[in-house]
């Protein structure tokens, strides 16, 4: 997949020289999504592939750190790749529409143990122009699961995503555009410290988990609903 607009977007903000506005999070938003990876969830398993990733990545996240304190970067327990955003609304439509999600994701279940396993590339760091700093991959099997997924369950088009990626860290404060143009350039020449880490490199998804979290940024986990919706994987058979 083609990443460029993203960088494209971001190179049209650094040109106009203004303040980039820190992440505020939307505490009443609840958010569902099919996740893999995110290991401090060990429902239903835990995606083994993960754990020596999550470690390369917390380790190339924090000689990063130490350069642009205004970027917060995940824990290597926080990391992960949203596979689909079923439902991102205020608490109270998630009330509402809670069987429905179930039922929805009862059916995400079938269709991705149909599918069996999905395998991305993680390849490049990307800071987009909201001041994420993204790992962004490419699998034409997450691209064939999430049409499935589409096609059979009617998601909010809106929902609908076509990047695949993993959040490394977002903006904490408000930063330059001279601070920002530093970060946009350090991520620009990282491909090699990507290769350094070992990063640049295919994950086999075999375990995903539905994951529902509190916040317009997912930032709090809400275990209790995420082991009910998590007990609606059918049998797994490889």
């Amino acid at each position: 997949m083609d990443y460029s607009f993203l960088t494209q977007a971001t190179l049209k903000k650094l040109s106009t020289g203004e303040t980039w506005q820190r992440q505020i999070n939307d505490e009443r938003i609840f958010d569902v999504s099919l996740n893999a990876g995110q290991l401090m969830i060990c429902q239903p398993e835990i995606e083994e592939s993960f754990i020596p990733f999550s470690q390369k990545l917390s380790a190339y996240c924090e000689q990063l750190a130490v350069k642009f304190p205004f970027i917060e970067f995940a824990q290597p327990q926080e990391f992960h790749s949203t596979l689909l955003t079923i439902f991102n609304q205020q608490n109270e439509q998630f009330k509402l529409q809670r069987p429905v999600l179930l039922a929805w994701c009862h059916e995400i279940a079938q269709i991705f143990n149909q599918t069996k396993c999905i395998e991305i590339l993680f390849n490049n760091v990307v800071l987009t122009s909201n001041g994420s700093v993204i790992l962004t991959g490419i699998s034409k099997e997450l691209e064939q699961f999430r049409q499935k997924v589409y096609q059979q369950i009617p998601i909010d088009n809106t929902l609908h995503k076509n990047i695949i990626h993993i959040t490394l860290g977002r903006l904490c404060e408000n930063a330059s555009s001279a601070e920002m143009k530093t970060l946009y350039d350090e991520l620009a020449q990282s491909r090699s410290s990507l290769m350094f880490y070992d990063i640049n490199a295919s994950i086999v998804i075999r375990h995903p988990k539905f994951v529902v979290s509190k916040g317009s940024l997912s930032s709090e986990v809400k275990l209790g609903l995420t082991m009910e919706f998590n007990q609606l994987w059918p049998f797994r058979c490889y």
